[in-house]
């Protein structure tokens, strides 16, 4: 699979010609205009979802050739050719020998690749004299010296691209080649037809790439995955309103005006133009590195993480859960009143302090006047308790969160929501700073990220909406999400700094499929926020996590609760064990 051989493919591709290539996968379905053929449209090279071994060369070894010869394309091949007023038959047979010429310039400068190609080319004289059998023919001859073949048409392509050597860096040496070899095939008789006679040499593309690539630069044809980054301009109000706008102007604008606040209209002040009228602006992207634990080696902005507005629920959700669970906001009560700050507080019998003890003064000269040794601690120190504490809880919200909790009728989702709340009003009261976000992600480069509550928030109904309209949805890349958290709370000023992740299962996402691989990042995201001074603790709602959350988190950073229904009860003690 494409999904399976695309990171080495890369990698093999750069280290080639010290250059990244764009590659994506393309439908394998025959029925479609591409089926399994590879080819090159806007620089990004598209190679089949998936291939079968070929009786040569196994699977993986057609993905390294495929690759090679498309990227070749890409190097080699710097100037357009017309297909203006030529023929079916000149068209393929320029396009194969462009295909041989830049294959010879690539085995020039490494060798070894004629060896990758070879064992795809499987035309022999026993193939026929069809046009499309002596084009596979005369494929071969060109890429091997060795090769034998006694055809007169097949003897002459040999000969005619022997002779244009010196004009091997030239694509006009293949428009030359390509249209005398057509002329030969036409004067032997032979018939070509476009449907019947294809080439049939699994690797190679369909050459459109060579007949359009300068057209789409000269156009400034924008594609998909190559998009020419917008800028986006904060313009003034009167700039704003002075300007006039682009009818037609929409994702593909080079340039997006936009307000540093909400604009509201005389007619309804209460809503702005974009709650009525706008559509939520893209998010920016934040990049963080990976770790690959196979390779002992950061991947450089390999994850990109989306900060998106998180969508109102009803605030009735949240009193609801509030009147459910009284008994235990009871029981809090009074934990939460030991935990509070209690102002100034004196510490006595201390060796230095801000002022004397006069008790413990006296007693000492007793002691002395008794002929004892008095005791030297007879200074007082006054301590101000001050809770410096911040804390981020960040609530795994993938598609699994959706499923019932075993013996209830709640979701798992759903205990969290109302865990969350109990704790969001434990630490409301308190006092403590605290912010609760949300993540899921849908492969690496779209880990989606949500605030409910930010630090600087107050904990109001908006927050309450924010956190009543929580979805479950997509997989759980938990390694960015934790940097991403991480870097928030690195902008707190408190002394203390502590992350409460609440999940329900291991890292998982779909484009990874060693399990190990997300479970070893999201080790080393741990790790990394440890030594900026932050503490991980996890509280998993998955019973069989034993087996990796402790290598994750530590031995002692995390807690497993085998029973979910009583989350909304665990959490806010758990809270309160871990701050105080």
């Amino acid at each position: 699979l494409f999904i399976d051989v695309q990171r080495r493919i890369g990698m093999y591709l750069r280290a080639l010609w010290a250059r990244d290539f764009y590659l994506r996968p393309t439908s394998g379905d025959f029925e479609s205009r591409e089926g399994y053929r590879p080819y090159i449209e806007g620089f990004i090279m598209h190679l089949p979802d998936a291939y079968d071994d070929h009786p040569s060369c196994s699977g993986l070894e057609v993905y390294r050739a495929a690759a090679a010869h498309a990227a070749c394309h890409v190097v080699y091949t710097t100037t357009q050719l017309d297909d203006a007023d030529l023929s079916a038959l000149q068209i393929a047979l320029i396009g194969m020998a462009e295909d041989a010429r830049v294959e010879a310039l690539a085995v020039q400068r490494f060798p070894g690749l004629q060896h990758i190609w070879l064992p795809l080319h499987t035309a022999t004289p026993a193939a026929g004299e069809s046009a499309g059998a002596l084009m596979a023919r005369l494929a071969h001859a060109w890429l091997d010296p060795d090769y034998r073949d006694d055809h007169a048409w097949v003897t002459l392509g040999r000969q005619l691209f022997s002779e244009q050597q010196a004009q091997l860096q030239s694509t006009e040496m293949s428009h030359a080649i390509g249209l005398q070899l057509s002329d030969a095939l036409l004067a032997m008789g032979i018939v070509f037809s476009a449907a019947n006679d294809v080439v049939d040499i699994p690797y190679r593309d369909d050459n459109r790439y060579m007949w359009e690539f300068a057209d789409l630069l000269e156009t400034g044809q924008v594609v998909a995955g190559m998009n020419v980054q917008q800028v986006r301009k904060y313009a003034s109000l009167m700039e704003m309103l002075n300007t006039l706008d682009v009818p037609g102007a929409g994702d593909d604008a080079g340039e997006v005006w936009v307000l540093a606040t909400e604009f509201f209209r005389d007619a309804d002040p209460t809503h702005s133009v974009n709650e009525k009228e706008g559509r939520e602006p893209p998010p920016q992207p934040y990049h963080y590195a990976e770790w690959d634990y196979q390779m002992q080696l950061e991947r450089p902005d390999w994850c990109t993480v989306l900060e998106k507005r998180a969508p109102p629920g009803d605030v009735a959700i949240i009193d609801e859960i509030v009147v459910k669970h009284k008994p235990i906001i009871s029981r809090l009560k009074f934990l939460i009143e030991g935990m509070q700050p209690q102002g100034v507080q004196r510490i006595r019998k201390q060796e230095d302090g801000d002022e004397i003890d006069l008790n413990a003064a006296i007693r000492a000269m007793i002691e002395m006047r008794m002929g004892e040794q008095p005791d030297p601690r007879i200074m007082m120190r006054n301590v101000r308790k001050v809770r410096d504490l911040s804390v981020l809880v960040l609530i795994d919200l993938s598609e699994s969160t959706n499923d019932p909790v075993r013996g209830s009728d709640n979701s798992v989702l759903q205990l969290a929501r109302e865990a969350t709340v109990l704790l969001a009003d434990a630490m409301n009261k308190i006092g403590d700073p605290f912010a609760i976000h949300g993540f899921d992600s849908n492969g690496r480069h779209d880990i989606e990220y949500f605030r409910f509550k930010d630090f600087d928030a107050p904990y109001d109904d908006k927050a309450k909406a924010r956190l009543a309209g929580m979805r479950g949805e997509l997989s759980t890349r938990m390694g960015a999400a934790i940097r991403h958290a991480g870097s928030i709370l690195k902008r707190q000023p408190s002394h203390k700094k502590l992350l409460l992740v609440v999940t329900d299962g291991e890292p998982a996402d779909n484009d990874v499929r060693d399990p190990q691989y997300l479970r070893f990042d999201a080790k080393k995201s741990v790790e990394e926020l440890a030594r900026s001074g932050i503490t991980t603790y996890c509280l998993s709602l998955d019973p069989g996590a034993d087996q990796y959350v402790s290598r994750i988190f530590g031995a002692k950073n995390y807690m497993v609760v085998d029973h979910v229904q009583r989350l909304p009860e665990k959490l806010p003690l758990l809270y309160m064990g871990l701050t105080r």
